[in-house]
């Protein structure tokens, strides 16, 4: 597996020492600095990705209300056709997720119907890793699709901040040979961790001036250097954004009307007290790009969806704070004034089988749901919902490649060639204004 910035720039500030026979990835990319091959368009908008761990359910989460063949395949878990959040004749939402019927009614949320791949792969490990490179057949790409994004963006390179990630680990969906991505599983825990707290300060002016005249790195210098600057630097810009940005405190609990009358947005609180994890960190997306840092594409994670048991309540619960999270989200983003600057996409690794199992969960599936929001989204339903009646070995067929979703991003939001990116041509789904 090919090194690259990512190693150096990551949670706790994590440094090496790189003696004369430095990784061949350092020659490269210090080669390569000199001729950047920046893309002039689109260099404004904001991508957030929400990857949902586990494999969500689709077929409960975009509910093919009209069609028997749910209930009888779901007899137990299906949920009622009075309960469904109907955003059509023939599908709806889970009724966790009603106050996302609120974007769809404002045209903001797009919602694609059975997503999915060419002889789909039910490991969470391969399928999500075919997700994060968008390559189903190679098993050695090093790099992730929004990695080769920030390798093809020459201006990308020089902006330490270029990506952040929240999560205890670096997606492969941002691993690359030459961009920097920031990972952190949270601000308090990035930034440099100083030997003692008395003598913090001549810790820190020590670090910060070996990192500004040079270091034992030999030819190299030039290039640990500034992986030092940098990674000291984005800590601190980060709790300076985060510390500055104090107007939208306001928590209620978990499936709480949104009062309309406030100023701040409304995000969930879980059940056990406390801002649930991923509006916490939706509300932190929204603090750092209100500091306007320069980043484009920002990582957030959502886990618990294998229900191989007892699917009903554990699924609800999560649905329910996806959705509180993502329309408190984009409140906050209109708040901001930065709704027409951010797209939000989730995925997940595949869905679940039609049939549901003897322990009231469902095992793992192939086509599946993904969600777009943002201000240039042109809301509504696209694709086709797959077929309940013609099923592969019990799982549904899927109707539009994921990539044909990634190259409307590329393409028609970060304004680079999603051919390039993805190594082959697909027709981007037509969601975005």
């Amino acid at each position: 597996m090919s090194s690259s910035r990512r190693v150096f720039i990551k949670n706790g500030l994590t440094f090496v020492s790189l003696g004369m026979a430095a990784p061949a990835m350092i020659a490269r990319a210090a080669a390569d600095a000199s001729s950047p091959t920046a893309n002039p368009t689109k260099k404004g908008n904001i991508l957030v990705v929400l990857q949902m761990f586990g494999g969500n359910d689709g077929l409960n989460t975009l509910i093919p209300y009209a069609d028997p063949l749910y209930y009888k395949n779901r007899p137990t878990i299906g949920i009622k056709q009075s309960e469904v959040v109907q955003l059509g004749p023939k599908v709806g939402l889970h009724p966790g997720m009603a106050s996302m019927k609120t974007l769809f009614d404002k045209g903001v949320l797009g919602v694609i119907q059975g997503v999915g791949y060419p002889q789909p792969n039910l490991s969470h490990f391969r399928s999500a890793e075919i997700w994060e490179t968008a390559d189903p057949t190679s098993t050695v790409v090093t790099e992730g699709w929004l990695g080769r994004y920030f390798d093809d963006d020459g201006h990308l390179r020089d902006n330490p901040l270029a990506g952040i990630n929240f999560g205890a680990e670096l997606p492969k969906t941002l691993y690359s040979d030459y961009g920097s991505v920031v990972s952190m599983q949270s601000p308090q825990t990035y930034g440099m961790t100083t030997l003692s707290p008395v003598d913090a300060k001549p810790e820190v002016e020590a670090f910060t001036k070996l990192y500004t005249t040079g270091t034992m790195a030999a030819n190299y210098d030039d290039m640990v250097k500034k992986i030092g600057e940098d990674a000291y630097s984005t800590s601190e810009q980060i709790k300076r954004a985060l510390r500055l940005d104090s107007k939208h405190e306001q928590e209620v609990p978990l499936g709480s009307p949104s009062p309309r009358s406030l100023t701040a947005p409304a995000y969930p609180v879980a059940a056990r007290g406390g801002m649930s994890p991923l509006a916490k960190n939706l509300k932190m997306v929204a603090q750092l790009m209100a500091a306007d840092l320069g980043t484009r594409v920002f990582y957030v994670s959502q886990g618990g969806f294998d229900t191989h048991a007892n699917q009903a309540p554990t699924q609800a619960a999560l649905l329910q704070d996806l959705a509180d999270s993502l329309t408190a989200f984009y409140s906050d983003l209109e708040q901001r004034g930065l709704a027409d600057r951010v797209t939000l996409v989730t995925f997940s690794e595949f869905g679940r089988r039609v049939q549901e199992n003897a322990s009231l969960g469902t095992d793992h599936g192939t086509a599946s749901c993904q969600f777009v929001i943002g201000g240039k989204v042109k809301g509504g339903l696209y694709g086709t919902y797959p077929a309940l009646d013609d099923l592969d070995m019990g799982n549904l067929k899927f109707s539009t490649d994921f990539r044909q979703v990634y190259a409307a991003l590329l393409d028609n939001w970060l304004g680079v060639s999603s051919q390039k990116v993805l190594n082959g041509t697909f027709q981007p789904v037509q969601f975005l204004a």
